[in-house]
C-alpha cells in the first residue's frame, strides 16, 4: 500500500499555482524584496517574500472580513489543489472519508494585531466578534473543512519550521490506517504583520539587513555569507490518497510519498541544534529505509537550507552521517532562498518543487550561493538548474526550533 500525490495548490511570492513557483525556482529568480505591507524600517530585516494575493478578488467579502490572511491563502490554495486533482468532496469522495492536515506556526496575527489596537484605543466593545476564531493556528483547518464540506479527520500541526512536513506525514499515516480516502495536506504562513515580524526577529533565526546586500541577496543558504533566513508568506497544499484509490478514479499521479522519518535533537540551548548532525541524520536514514532505498539511490536533496550557519553546517554533517560516502555525490539544493522561507508552508513547497523536479529531471539552484561556507562538504546546486538523469527519489529535509526534525522521501 502506498500514498501518492494527485493535486497541488499554491499561493506564494511567485504567484498563484505551482507553475510560477516552479518556473521561478528553475530559473533561480530572486523574489524576495523590501517589505511594503507595513513600515519595517525599524526591524533588523526589512525584506521578505510577499505573495501578491488579493483575497477580496478571490473570496467572498464577508468571509474575508471575519478571517485572517493565513486562512485566505489556505482556502484558495486548497481549492486549487482539489481542482488540480479532479476531486470534488461529496462526489468522488464522501465528506466523512476526506481529511485535512495543516502545518502552521504563528497563527493569524494580522487580524489579531488590528483588534488588539482596537482594544487598546477604544475598549473591548470595539473588538471584532471574530477575534477568537480568526487568529488561532487551527483557523485554516476549520475554514477549509467548512468551505469544502469536509467531515473526516482534521488536525493542525505546530512544530516550528517542520510543521508542514508533520502535516504531510500525518496525512500519510491517516491514509495508511484507512481513516480517510483523500487527505488535503500542506502548510501556511502569513507572518507579515508588525508583531508577527517581531516574533521572527526575536527568534534569532532571521537574517539581518546589511548595507552591502540588497534585499534579495540576504538569504544565502550554505554560502560563506550566510546569516539566517529571510521569511515569506504563502500556502501550499497537496491532495494525497492511497495509490489504489487514485488509480480507481483515474487520477494523474504526480509522485509518491514513499518514506518519512522524524527525530528530536533534545539539545540545549534549545534554539540551536545537536552539533554533530547525528539525530537529524537518523531521520534522513529512516525516511530512505522506509522507502526501501539507500543513499546511493537518491537523485537529489531539497535541503532545509535555513542560512543559519550552525544549521547549514550540521545539515551537511547529517547527510554524511546518514549516507556516508554517497553524500558527496548527491545534488543538494535549497531553492527557497529565491522566494523566502515559508515557515509552516516550507516543506510542502519543497515537496511540490521536488515532484516537478523529478518529472522534468532538473534540480533548481540555490539562489545567492556564490562561495561555499567553511565546513560544507556537499555537491551544492548553484548558479543554474542542473539536469539529473534517473531522478527517481528526492529527500526533503525540514527542521524546527528545539531540534524538531522531519524528513520526507519522494518517489517519482
Amino acid at each position: 500500500m502506498s500514498v501518492v500525490i494527485t493535486g497541488i495548490g499554491a499561493v506564494t511570492p511567485a504567484g498563484i499555482g505551482i507553475d510560477p513557483l516552479w518556473d521561478s525556482a528553475r530559473a533561480g529568480t530572486p523574489l524576495v524584496g523590501a517589505i511594503d505591507r507595513f513600515d519595517a524600517s525599524e526591524y533588523a530585516c526589512d525584506a521578505a517574500g510577499q505573495a501578491g494575493f488579493d483575497a477580496r478578488a478571490e473570496l467572498p467579502s464577508r468571509f474575508v472580513k471575519r478571517t485572517d490572511r493565513f486562512t485566505h491563502l489556505s482556502v484558495h490554495a486548497v481549492r486549487q489543489a482539489l481542482a488540480d486533482a479532479g476531486v470534488t468532496v461529496g462526489d468522488q469522495v464522501t465528506p466523512e472519508r476526506t481529511g485535512v492536515m495543516v502545518g502552521n506556526i504563528l497563527g493569524g496575527w494580522e487580524f489579531a494585531e488590528r483588534e488588539l489596537r482596537h482594544l487598546w484605543t477604544d475598549g473591548p466593545r470595539a473588538v471584532s466578534p471574530y477575534q477568537a476564531t480568526a487568529w488561532f493556528p487551527a483557523a485554516p483547518q476549520g475554514n477549509i473543512c467548512i468551505d469544502q464540506g469536509i467531515k473526516g479527520p482534521a488536525r493542525t500541526y505546530v512544530a516550528d519550521r517542520a510543521s508542514g512536513a508533520y502535516a504531510l506525514i500525518g496525512a500519510a499515516e491517516s491514509l495508511l490506517r484507512d481513516r480517510a480516502d483523500v487527505v488535503i495536506a500542506g502548510g501556511v504562513e502569513a507572518p507579515l504583520s508588525p508583531y508577527g515580524w517581531l516574533c521572527m526577529e526575536t527568534s534569532g533565526l532571521g537574517a539581518k539587513s546589511r548595507g552591502s546586500l540588497v534585499p534579495h541577496e540576504l538569504y544565502r543558504p550554505f554560502d560563506a555569507g550566510h546569516g539566517g533566513s529571510v521569511f515569506g508568506e504563502g500556502a501550499v497544499f497537496l491532495v494525497m490518497e492511497r495509490r489504489e484509490h487514485a488509480e480507481r478514479r483515474g487520477a494523474t499521479i504526480l509522485g509518491e510519498l514513499a518514506g518519512w522519518g522524524v527525530s528530536t535533537d533534545g539539545y540545549m540551548p534549545y534554539y540551536t541544534v545537536e552539533p554533530t548532525g547525528q539525530v537529524l541524520g537518523r531521520a534522513m536514514r529512516t525516511a530512505t529505509e522506509r522507502a526501501g532505498i539507500t543513499g546511493a539511490d537518491l537523485g537529489a536533496v531539497f535541503a532545509h537550507g535555513s542560512g543559519i550557519p550552525f544549521e547549514d553546517v550540521t545539515e551537511g554533517y547529517a547527510l554524511h552521517e546518514a549516507f556516508g560516502a554517497a553524500a558527496r555525490q548527491l545534488p543538494v539544493t535549497a531553492p527557497k532562498s529565491g522566494f523566502g522561507h515559508l515557515l509552516g508552508a516550507a516543506a510542502p513547497a519543497d515537496t511540490a518543487l521536488a515532484l516537478r523536479a523529478m518529472r522534468e529531471g532538473v534540480v533548481p539552484p540555490t539562489v545567492n550561493l556564490d562561495r561555499k561556507a567553511p565546513g560544507i562538504d556537499l555537491d551544492l546546486v548553484a548558479g543554474a538548474a542542473r539536469q539529473v538523469s534517473g531522478l527517481e527519489h528526492t529527500l526533503v529535509v525540514s527542521r524546527g526550533l528545539g531540534g524538531v526534525n522531519a524528513c520526507l522521501l519522494l518517489r517519482r
